[in-house]
């Protein structure tokens, strides 16, 4: 059975290709050089505190669920539930902007760019790849890590060294550059609301290493593994963000209107430069439907693994069944319902690129709420269980508490900032980003209270 399950290299891989994405060079190069240092705070305030917690977590705690067992352990059913809850839902705003994403790099990988000009067309091959990546999905965590091993290299770290290579070959070879860099542009000295929430944005960009306790039964010693593959993955993740947004700038200058094809403008830019005899923008949207297609599975199995640990008493025993291949089949498939449903709402914002921004910012608020938990569960258990074995830990106390703060503050900042409305965004935008949230925790609060309410009656017949 160990030689089925995960190594470090299974682990690393599906954690790139989960939180990597290479749609946030160019969102991150919206800002201009100060970018890089934004990632690098992104990754202080965030991704280093977030990533300690979990390897912590998952080497002490290695049962199933994940985060939602962890907050189970820590504060009881209904904490756990509502994180689990919101972990689950989250995903349905995640998954349409990784979708919008995909489309595009599909037009672009068959060289049909006007495709993206029919907004109808775009939505139905966001759902069939969906649905056809959920189809795969039900067959278990084998065909995940089978389809994360081949979009991970080819769909992730190829466009990588496609990107920041042509932008260093760019500049090594007499090319003007399209961003002016000096010490002074690359400081963020125009802090502005805009520009926090642009950091925001970029730490979201960080999210996706909680997942990875989820399928802590799936992994091969994972007191030893868990370490390994985090240290691995965070370093080549903060790599890549940092010298593919200087390639980038350096090649292409973009506004936050040319989000969704920044890419392809980056692509036709380095292919005239170079006289290449292919067409890169071919290239890379090959290699972009390969990274999500890998991705997109691993991200559907997590959520309804953590929502049915999380919920087993609560939600109907329909929901929560297992298949042959031990996936909560029928949670998956209410998944797609409701990722299709946004999909089709989605379509009537008037462009792709202003439909995606405000995905991302729905993404961002939902996806925020459940770290909080997290961090809270974490600090708990720091404190109240001194008798479990912790394989991996932070060493002392007291960093071990201003870790957790750190992350914990940029959380909620990140979810008040996110709520605050930008000068340039419509109503039309701004209204999901507060009936969405507020009508996904009555509705995990009516399933938690229903559900209690069955058991005790249950119960009481019983007795």
């Amino acid at each position: 059975m160990n030689n089925k399950k995960l190594g470090v290299m299974g682990l690393s891989l599906l954690s790139i290709n989960s939180i990597l994405g290479l749609k946030n060079i160019p969102f991150a190069s919206t800002i201009g050089p100060s970018a890089i240092v934004f990632w690098i705070i992104a990754a202080c305030l965030y991704f280093i505190p977030i990533s300690l917690m979990v390897s912590e977590l998952s080497t002490t705690y290695p049962e199933q669920g994940g985060l939602a067992s962890w907050v189970k352990r820590a504060f009881g059913e209904r904490a756990s539930f509502l994180c689990g809850w919101f972990f689950w839902v989250a995903n349905f705003t995640y998954y349409p902007s990784l979708l919008i994403g995909i489309t595009v790099n599909v037009a672009y990988a068959i060289r049909q760019p006007q495709i993206l000009d029919h907004t109808w067309m775009t939505t139905s091959i966001s759902i069939g790849i969906f649905l056809f990546v959920t189809a795969l999905t039900l067959r278990g965590t084998k065909m995940s890590e089978k389809l994360a091993s081949f979009g991970a290299p080819l769909g992730v770290l190829v466009p990588a060294l496609l990107i920041f290579g042509f932008g260093f070959a760019s500049m090594f070879t007499g090319h003007h550059s399209a961003t002016e860099f000096t010490a002074k542009s690359i400081a963020p000295n125009n802090l502005s609301l805009d520009t926090i929430m642009f950091l925001s944005s970029l730490m979201f960009a960080f999210s996706g290493m909680e997942m990875l306790g989820t399928i802590a039964n799936d992994v091969r010693n994972p007191q030893k593994t868990f370490p390994k593959a985090i240290l691995t993955a965070s370093i080549l993740i903060g790599a890549v963000y940092i010298l593919a947004t200087v390639a980038f700038q350096f090649v292409v200058n973009i506004t936050p209107d040319q989000t969704a094809t920044a890419l392809y403008l980056f692509a036709d830019t380095v292919t005239k430069q170079f006289h290449l005899p292919f067409n890169l923008g071919q290239i890379l949207g090959i290699c972009f439907v390969l990274s999500v297609g890998g991705s997109l599975s691993f991200l559907i199995i997590n959520p309804s693994v953590m929502i049915r640990e999380s919920g087993k008493n609560i939600l109907p025993a329909s929901l929560t069944k297992l298949n042959k291949a031990n996936m909560p089949m029928n949670l998956i498939l209410w998944q797609a319902a409701g990722v299709t449903a946004i999909l089709i709402l989605s379509s009537f914002i008037p462009t792709i690129s202003a439909a995606l921004n405000m995905l991302v910012l729905m993404a961002t608020l939902a996806f925020f709420i459940p770290y909080i938990f997290l961090i809270s569960a974490y600090l708990k258990l720091r404190i109240t269980d001194r008798k479990s074995v912790r394989p991996f830990k932070i060493k002392h106390n007291v960093t071990a508490y201003i870790v957790a703060g750190i992350g914990l503050l940029s959380v909620i900042g990140t979810i008040v900032l996110t709520l605050i409305p930008s000068s340039t965004t419509t109503w039309r935008e701004y209204a999901p980003l507060i009936i969405g949230p507020v009508v996904f925790s009555g509705l995990g609060l009516l399933f938690y209270h229903f559900g209690k309410k069955k058991e005790h009656t249950a119960l009481k017949k019983v007795s």
